[in-house]
């Protein structure tokens, strides 16, 4: 009887295993394949425990929602996706070389180049003298650069903006604690610091 026992609570046990191992696989191919919508980021049962890595591939989710969506409006000003984020590491980040820019966007050099040709050309940045090696140069975002950067992420940020201001007092401050709780979570994480240094 005991080892018939024994034996229900550890199938019990594995069955539990299998079906947790399956969300988790098909939450990590949501958020790889994007999901459209939030409402395809499956809502987690307030009755049970959270599941920490449920939990992080439900943020993983809504992250790439969240950047789908801000991607889609127009910055304006002629700044594409890659000029804005360019701009973005120069404005946030500081003055850095070619190649730097081109490690930090994943993309190859020779693209970057192109890229910062474009934006010269536009006076959107310019080069100078590198501080710590005089023989080689960094790119600094000129104050135009600055400007359009600002313009252009309160132009994307608008649609947003306008969605959480028509919450209610309660859920704005809900919202603002979970950003701050948020923004915590990814400073105080091993690889927030590791990107931050490409």
């Amino acid at each position: 009887m005991g080892k018939k026992s024994k034996s229900r609570g550890k199938d019990k046990a594995d069955k539990k295993a299998r079906k947790r191992a399956l969300r988790l696989a098909e939450a990590a191919e949501e958020v790889a394949a994007g999901p459209a919508a939030v409402e395809d980021v499956p809502p987690l049962n307030s009755r049970q425990a959270v599941d920490t890595a449920e939990l992080a591939a439900r943020l993983a989710g809504l992250s790439t929602v969240l950047q789908r969506h801000l991607s889609r409006a127009d910055a304006g000003d002629g700044l594409t996706r890659a000029r804005l984020s360019a701009l973005a590491l120069l404005v946030l980040g500081g003055p850095r070389t070619l190649g730097e820019l081109a490690a930090a966007e994943h993309v190859r050099p020779p693209t970057m180049t192109r890229l910062v040709h474009a934006m010269e050309a536009d006076g959107l940045v310019e080069r100078e003298r590198n501080p710590d090696d005089g023989r080689s140069v960094v790119l600094r975002a000129t104050t135009l650069g600055v400007q359009q950067l600002e313009r252009g992420r309160a132009r994307q940020i608008a649609p947003l903006a306008e969605t959480i201001s028509a919450l209610g007092r309660s859920d704005r401050l809900q919202l603002e604690d979970a950003a701050d709780l948020l923004g915590r979570v990814l400073r105080d994480t091993a690889w927030e610091n590791t990107a931050a240094d490409e």
